[in-house]
């Protein structure tokens, strides 16, 4: 019989055994039954759920964040490549109204000579009747060739220039396009990390999102006896006082500026644009205006900036607190800076 018919067979065996048992097999008496797994407690569960939501959502933030930071930049660029062909516009409407001018004059050059020259001079000078007179126009022909061969030269270079701005025009308006487009799938980027946050806080319970909240530091609240004593700049006040008013009621907006919608750098640009001091719409742009100042050394209206590379940028109000445009999960907020988790990258003091 071949291996796989006892095999059969051993089977066979087992099964009526079964049956005659009425389904119960026997164990050895010395056999322990394995201990089943400890399901985890409600508590062990919720707590990973929400340690895994932390990372994923900080994760999603630090890149949207720096993601955001790359769009405000492009944005920036885009905006001066604008200024520039704008400009170029003017200066080619203002080339082109030269080069016209000198061909009506390169016109009018080739008229008096056609004129001129319809009768031999020789002859001219033998009919004419004042042959003094005849001379005269004669020198004043060939001054008429001069001035035209000017005139053609300087056409000819105007009208290079023209075609040089003309061609810069061209490339300028390509490129611009090109960031435009670039700027689109950036934005598109962004609004997918948003979204996924979004998404993802919103999966979990009110306690779980207060928590969470609690875990990027909170908010608390401001008052001007927050200045530490300090006597603050009268500026550096408005733009302390212009960026807590925006707290209680404005959203995160990558790119935004105001009046109630910001990003970090918005933010920051809007609350010093309010007191006549402008601000590059960057928070790396930011980072390298005025002077830098250590953390210890801190004042009122100093900007502070975090990661590195930099990507986010609050501002220094008084008594260990900032205000910034956290994220589009909380918007804008004021809160402790011991109190924020991301790492620290400088700071700098726009005024004083």
């Amino acid at each position: 019989m071949g291996a796989r018919q006892s095999a059969r067979n051993a089977v066979a065996v087992l099964a009526a055994t079964f049956v005659l048992f009425g389904g119960q097999v026997a164990t050895p008496a010395d056999a322990t039954p394995p201990s089943p797994s400890p399901s985890p407690s409600p508590t062990s569960t919720t707590a990973a759920k929400l340690a895994d939501a932390k990372a994923k959502v900080q994760a999603l933030e630090e890149q949207a964040s720096a993601l955001g930071e790359q769009y405000d930049q492009a944005t920036q660029l885009l905006s001066e490549s604008k200024q520039r062909l704008s400009v170029l516009e003017a200066d080619i409407a203002t080339q082109q109204a030269k080069v016209d001018a000198l061909a009506d004059q390169v016109r009018a050059i080739a008229l008096i000579q056609f004129r001129n020259r319809e009768v031999d001079p020789t002859v001219q000078i033998f009919t004419s009747g004042d042959p003094s007179t005849m001379l005269d126009r004669l020198s004043t022909a060939d001054k008429v060739d001069q001035d035209m061969n000017a005139v053609l030269a300087e056409h000819q270079s105007e009208q290079a220039n023209l075609t040089d701005m003309q061609r810069s025009q061209i490339a300028e308006s390509a490129a611009l396009a090109d960031q435009e487009q670039r700027l689109a799938a950036m934005k598109k980027d962004l609004q997918d990390k948003v979204d996924q946050t979004q998404a993802l806080v919103l999966s979990l319970t009110t306690q779980q999102q207060e928590e969470l909240n609690r875990a990027e530091g909170g908010s608390t609240s401001w008052s001007l006896n927050d200045l530490d004593g300090a006597t603050a700049n009268a500026k550096v006040l408005g733009a302390i006082k212009y960026a807590v008013s925006k707290v209680p009621h404005s959203q995160y907006v990558w790119g935004a500026s105001g009046p109630n919608a910001f990003d970090c750098s918005g933010l920051m640009l809007a609350s010093y644009r309010a007191v006549g001091i402008s601000l590059p719409h960057s928070s790396t742009a930011q980072s390298h205006l005025g002077r830098p100042v250590s953390r210890s050394e801190l004042k009122p209206g100093d900007l502070i900036f975090w990661y590195h590379p930099i990507h986010h940028v609050g501002m220094y109000i008084g008594n260990g607190k900032i205000v910034h445009a956290r994220n589009p999960s909380a918007d804008l907020v004021i809160q402790t800076l011991a109190s924020y988790p991301a790492p620290w990258a400088g700071a700098r003091r726009i005024v004083g």
